[in-house]
């Protein structure tokens, strides 16, 4: 069918079509938008639930480790080899002992940046 072949999208043909489904959209529950419309063929009853809202919880700060910077150095090999087993003892990482140190020196390390992030 060709769209010359189809009839024109009007409206409905009769009252008695717009009757019909007046009567199923209200048995369904839907609210008439004509004040003309017939009665209901049943009553229709909507219960009201009361529904409260509740604000979400903020949520939590995510703590993230300070940005870094690569920084290198020249320790003797025995140091180098040292720092490699304890690390290696602890499963952490070798930058995780050098930052607890420089910690116990005095300097200023927070908690999160102690983390090895790589390996959870």
């Amino acid at each position: 069918m060709s769209k010359k072949d189809r009839p024109p999208l009007t409206g409905l043909s009769s009252d008695d079509d717009l009757a019909r489904i007046r009567a199923y959209g209200l048995s369904r529950g839907f609210l008439p938008t004509d004040t003309t419309a017939s009665p209901p063929a049943a009553p229709v009853t909507i219960a009201a639930t009361p529904v409260t809202i509740s604000p979400a919880p903020a949520p939590a700060p995510v703590v993230r480790p300070a940005p870094t910077k690569p920084w290198q150095a020249m320790f003797p090999d025995y140091l180098i080899e040292e720092l490699r087993q304890a690390a290696a003892r602890e499963g952490t990482a070798q930058k995780v002992i050098v930052m607890r140190a420089l910690r116990a020196a005095g300097c200023r390390v927070d908690d999160i940046d102690l983390q090895d992030l790589r390996r959870r």
